[in-house]
């Protein structure tokens, strides 16, 4: 153990220290330290039978660093760590905030480790670090605060180690955050299995009730859900970007209700039972905002993206690649689709935006849209319908009106391999008034290029293959 005397920076009992300094510095972890006021050192608590360590000191603008080693962790795969490394967060905390430093190991956990504290930063040395837990119910990492009507958890980094478990799980997430802001968790390994490791987790993430969330480079696999939110819609924004994937998992990312923001941005979604799924389930309340960018959006066994109702005020695609949806179905329209939108799932009175995208192989539709204002531009719908029962480019029904389709590509529905019983480019319903349709290609659809039975009010022209 590291017993190391705080005014000689050159005794042995500094290595553990120097190493992670090192790591951290090329981790970006002094960058991050910014966040994180400097605290006098404090004497932390000792674990039960564990001698305590004597404070160390640490250069100006680095946060106190507490080794889970040093309070008796070993990093076996065997030995009980849950109470060395509970040790280690109750001394940062106590100091004011610090960082949790676990080094590479496989660290055995059998109840959850709490975090209740500000100013907190948990490390390890990426994928060699893993916390691994062994019990069944329960979240394996919490962060929350002590009650409803304590202050937030505030500036927390979480980075670079994986979350497992050994036993299979039956509730829980492998780091759930309630009553936070200002969080950054990235390249954390929250996967249920690695290879033919079995499939254990429940959920890999949860956020709740929470102010400024980052999620970024983070892996995710679990029997439940991959990424879920609801909050309260004050701020409560978070970001999923810098090449995060989520996949075999039955719900990829629920984001489900009272969120003010969501942004995914470089984030990889695929081979999810629905990839991402809006709602109001959980929280009671229509979400703000969702906005996609240069996201992928692929391999769903139901719908690609699910919007139902209230589920969101302003949605918008970027840039953004959506294919194979429908895989368990395989019959076509109404499921299957790459995006659906339900009735009523859609409250702004303005629009959804999609520009750019890349839509194909849906077993059922390209977009199946019964609500929301759509500005539908510069992109590719081709190739749906994959199903025995075919399906549509775009389909607008219900409550889809005021829509504008203009410059796309939306060609082949209904008519790959072979010829199904519904393959249109685009259909406008009864219901629909108040659109605009013209300078798409709707050439080569199975059935029809253009079905238009909507309203007087529209203007539909200049449309190849029609």
């Amino acid at each position: 153990m590291n017993r190391a005397s705080s005014s000689s920076a050159g005794t042995s009992g500094t290595t553990g220290r120097r190493t992670f300094l090192g790591h951290a510095a090329a981790g970006g972890i002094v960058a991050a330290a910014a966040l994180v006021p400097v605290v006098a050192a404090a004497e932390p608590a000792a674990a039960v039978g564990v001698a305590k360590p004597k404070p160390k000191r640490v250069p100006s603008g680095v946060p106190n660093v507490y080794n889970v080693t040093d309070y008796g962790a070993a990093g076996n795969g065997t030995t009980d760590d849950t109470r060395a490394i509970q040790s280690a967060i109750t001394a940062a905390q106590t100091a004011g905030g610090g960082a949790v430093y676990l080094p590479s190991g496989t660290y055995k956990t059998t109840s959850t480790l709490l975090i209740s504290g500000s100013n907190m930063t948990m490390k390890g040395e990426g994928a060699s670090t893993i916390i691994a837990a062994a019990f069944v119910a329960g979240d394996i990492i919490r962060v929350a605060r002590a009650s409803s009507s304590a202050p937030l958890v505030a500036n927390g980094l979480f980075t670079d180690f994986a979350i497992r478990s050994t036993v299979k799980k039956t509730s829980g997430a492998a780091l759930a955050m309630d009553g936070v802001q200002d969080m950054r968790v990235c390249n954390i390994h929250a996967v249920s299995r690695v290879y033919s490791d079995p499939n254990n987790l429940w959920d890999s993430f949860t956020f709740h009730d929470f102010t400024i969330v980052v999620l970024e480079n983070c892996k995710i696999m679990a029997q439940n859900k991959g990424i879920t939110c609801w909050g309260n819609q004050v701020g409560a924004d978070i970001w999923i970007t810098g090449g995060t994937l989520c996949s075999f998992t039955p719900i990829g990312v629920h984001v489900g209700g009272g969120v003010g923001g969501v942004y995914f941005d470089e984030f990889l979604c695929y081979l999810n039972g629905t990839n991402v799924l809006i709602d109001d389930a959980i929280g009671g309340t229509a979400n703000r905002e969702i906005i996609f960018n240069e996201a992928v959006l692929d391999g769903s066994y139901r719908h690609n993206v699910e919007i139902k109702t209230n589920g969101v005020y302003v949605l918008t695609f970027q840039n953004t690649w959506f294919s194979n949806s429908g895989f368990d179905g395989q019959a076509g329209h109404p499921d299957g689709c790459l995006l659906r939108v339900h009735p009523g799932a859609i409250l702004h009175p303005s629009n959804v935006t999609v520009s750019g995208c890349k839509m194909f192989n849906g077993f059922g539709s390209g977009i199946f849209a019964e609500s929301g204002a759509w500005t539908i531009t510069g992109s590719d719908i081709s190739l749906n319908g994959q199903g025995t029962a075919g399906g549509y480019g775009v389909l607008l029904d219900s409550d889809a009106s005021g829509t504008v389709i203009s410059g796309n590509s939306i060609r082949t529905n209904g008519n790959y391999p072979s010829a199904k019983p519904t393959g249109v480019g685009v259909k406008i319903a009864a219901a629909v008034d108040d659109y605009l349709i013209t300078s798409n290609n709707l050439t080569g659809n199975g059935t029809a290029a253009l079905q238009d039975g909507g309203g007087a009010s529209k203007i539909v022209d200049l449309n190849l293959g029609v």
